[in-house]
């Protein structure tokens, strides 16, 4: 069938990535990398290797990360609807958003052999909630007449470059508190002034090159964004303190870029620092990923041959990502779900949020038959309809209903709460697409075999093992008990009691 380019009401979403070209788009974290060593740059981005890294300091910062964001939140939310912070229930908050971290992430911690996560996130917690909540206080007034966005994403495919933000701070004069103002909107907002924070686990330490150069790039990135004249402020936030950063490097960003789609290109080879004895890759970068021939054994060889296929695989699948990303750069929502490749108009159904499955239900209009090139299983991202600015959590769908005309999504590490804050849900119509943007240059659709693939799976099958076998012997016992009771009760003859089969007590998404 012969294709019409130039009628594109007669294009299928297919039709128009496949009229696209190939984009490189760097992360943030990629490109800071790269201040450190662009072989770990390089690694990190084409072969994944930080992804089987479940290493107790990296789980407990990203926890730190997660309930700092959603406590610091919630507490603003409780002052600019007319209660007062106080600093003992703010603490509080903090306390009890940590333990549901771990309710939800438990098999991170697990596989990081972190068996009793609570204590060592308070030792950094209750240092950072005690000093926060009272610079909140101090503040209380001043936030009020501000937007909070956590997570906030950006893509820009003329710098070009992604990356995520931990939370910004937008202060809006004659703020009405009644409405969500959209990425669109953020846009266009004028003379703002902005703050930037990004969360840092532990006490106070110097920033390296890396954060200096990760800093620089998302100051860049946002001030793209929102249309900024300055450098907005700029904040890492310690547990002890914050320190700032005052004086930005953009022309050493764009030279990192420029060299990353080099790499990515293969028109150069990745440059090694020296670095080497401190670095979390070593093994793999030295010992075969780099090293002559005549130094590695038969299985070295082949297991390096091995990654380099899957180098080439991940650059493939990278092509076909960005051009979505591209795709929806240069498509509103509405021509997006008219080709089938996006479904907007979505309200959500307040009764059937979840927060112990970090499940919603997503309702649709008569457009919903649109519903073309999802499937359950997908991985989608949230958003107001602009993907490339804002705060856009990302999900699984677990079910679709074309008969009822919805959609049900399953968040990831406990984002749910981002699709809520600011009565977000109350205000906008939400818009589905089918593309992955956190997880960077590596297509989250591997991570639903993950943990049966490979050796992490051996160690949740025997942690939820042990825990139905508890269960087992426990109903063993109670029943021996209740037949021992009844045996001297009624004098009955013994008999042979069956043992109901036990049933998992993990929540339901963490079932294997």
């Amino acid at each position: 069938m012969n294709v019409d380019f130039n009628n594109p009401d007669l294009l299928s979403s297919n039709d128009v990535i496949r009229q696209l070209e190939p984009t490189a788009i760097p992360r943030v974290s990629a490109i800071a990398k790269m201040a450190l060593c662009e072989r770990a740059a390089y690694n990190i981005s084409f072969f994944g290797m930080e992804s089987n890294d479940y290493s107790a300091s990296g789980e407990i910062g990203n926890s730190v990360h997660r309930v700092t964001i959603k406590s610091v939140l919630e507490i603003i939310h409780l002052s600019k609807i007319g209660r007062p912070i106080q600093k003992e229930s703010g603490i509080g908050i903090f306390e009890e958003n940590a333990k549901a971290d771990i309710d939800t992430n438990w098999k991170r911690f697990l596989l990081a052999k972190v068996d009793k996560p609570f204590d060592p996130l308070m030792d950094d917690l209750y240092t950072r909630a005690d000093r926060i909540v009272d610079k909140l206080i101090a503040e209380e007034e001043e936030n009020k007449y501000s937007v909070f966005r956590p997570e906030f994403t950006i893509r820009n495919i003329q710098l070009p470059l992604e990356g995520r933000l931990d939370l910004i701070r937008i202060k809006i004069p004659n703020l009405s508190q009644s409405s969500y103002i959209s990425s669109e909107n953020l846009q266009n907002l004028g003379n703002i002034e902005v703050q930037v924070t990004q969360i840092k686990t532990g006490r106070y330490k110097r920033p390296s090159a890396v954060w200096n150069l990760q800093a620089d790039a998302e100051t860049l990135l946002l001030m793209k964004a929102l249309n900024l004249q300055s450098p907005p402020e700029y904040v890492w936030q310690f547990s002890d303190k914050d320190s700032r950063r005052k004086k930005f490097n953009f022309a050493k960003v764009h030279q990192y870029i420029d060299r990353y789609i080099q790499l990515w290109r293969s028109e150069a080879s990745p440059a090694i620092t020296g670095y080497c004895p401190n670095c979390s890759l070593k093994e793999g970068c030295l010992e075969w990923a780099f090293a002559p021939s005549s130094k590695l054994t038969e299985n070295e060889i082949i297991r390096r041959r091995s990654e380099f296929k899957l180098s080439k695989r991940i650059r493939e699948e990278i092509s076909y990502e960005d051009r979505w990303k591209v795709y929806v750069e240069i498509r509103n929502a509405e021509q997006r779900q008219a080709e089938g490749s996006s479904i907007t108009n979505l309200t959500l159904d307040v009764s059937t949020v979840d927060p112990g499955n970090q499940s919603v239900t997503l309702i649709g209009d008569q457009s919903f038959g649109q519903f073309l090139d999802f499937s359950v299983g997908d991985h989608v991202t949230v958003s107001d309809g602009n993907p490339n600015v804002g705060s856009n959590p990302t999900a699984t769908i677990v079910k679709i209903d074309l008969i009822e005309k919805s959609v049900r999504l399953r968040f990831h590490r406990g984002d749910m709460y981002y699709l809520l804050h600011e009565g977000r849900h109350k205000s906008i119509r939400f818009t589905l697409d089918r593309f992955n943007f956190i997880a960077g240059l590596i297509s989250m659709r591997y991570l639903d075999n993950f943990f049966r693939r490979s050796p992490h799976a051996d160690v949740i099958l025997q942690h939820r093992n042990s825990i139905l076998l508890q269960k087992a012997n426990d109903v063993n016992e109670d029943n021996k008990n209740i037949e021992s009771t009844k045996l001297l009760a009624d004098g009955l003859t013994k008999q042979k009691v069956g043992v109901p089969k036990p049933e998992s007590d993990l929540p339901e998404e963490y079932d294997v």
